[in-house]
């Protein structure tokens, strides 16, 4: 499973260096902004999450995420998480996006270790401008552990 995750992640960071000279036309995002973990043993951490993806077309895309802690609970502290996910979209309006995705994530803590298994959610994105917009979501990753729901609040810039 490690090994799964180290590739997805890879080729999350790869592909849209490939794009860069065609940026317009990939679709080509990255956001950023404070995601909130509450993990089935209590502990309520927080971190700093950054994304980037390439929409394929206006209903498919793939993401990678990847966050850094910055809030500990009770004596665990989040190190990381890193994730690759494939997307589904359903454009609404121009202005406003509802989106699922699935994928594998892995997260560590200390105490506690690491952990990896599959994460699936939803979410909702208002695109303020062509290029620049508010994300929303909620993700459930699902570890051997327990399980940690992730919500997310972020800024998306598309290129």
């Amino acid at each position: 499973m490690k090994l799964k995750i180290a590739l997805a992640a890879a080729s999350m960071l790869v592909a849209p260096a490939f794009m860069t000279a065609n940026a317009q036309q990939s679709g080509v995002y990255v956001s950023g902004g404070y995601t909130y973990f509450d993990g089935d043993g209590g502990a309520q951490l927080g971190g700093i999450t950054g994304r980037v993806g390439v929409n394929f077309t206006p209903n498919f895309a793939i993401e990678g995420e990847g966050t850094f802690g910055v809030t500990d609970d009770s004596g665990t502290e989040l190190d990381s998480q890193f994730g690759a996910y494939v997307v589904g979209k359903l454009p609404i309006n121009p202005q406003f996006d509802v989106f699922g995705r699935v994928g594998v994530a892995r997260i560590e803590t200390s105490p506690g270790g690491d952990e990896d298994g599959l994460a699936y959610g939803a979410g909702a994105q208002w695109n303020l401008t062509s290029q620049d917009g508010i994300r929303g979501d909620w993700t459930r990753n699902d570890f051997d552990a327990g399980d940690v729901d992730a919500f997310s609040l972020s800024y998306v810039r598309s290129f």
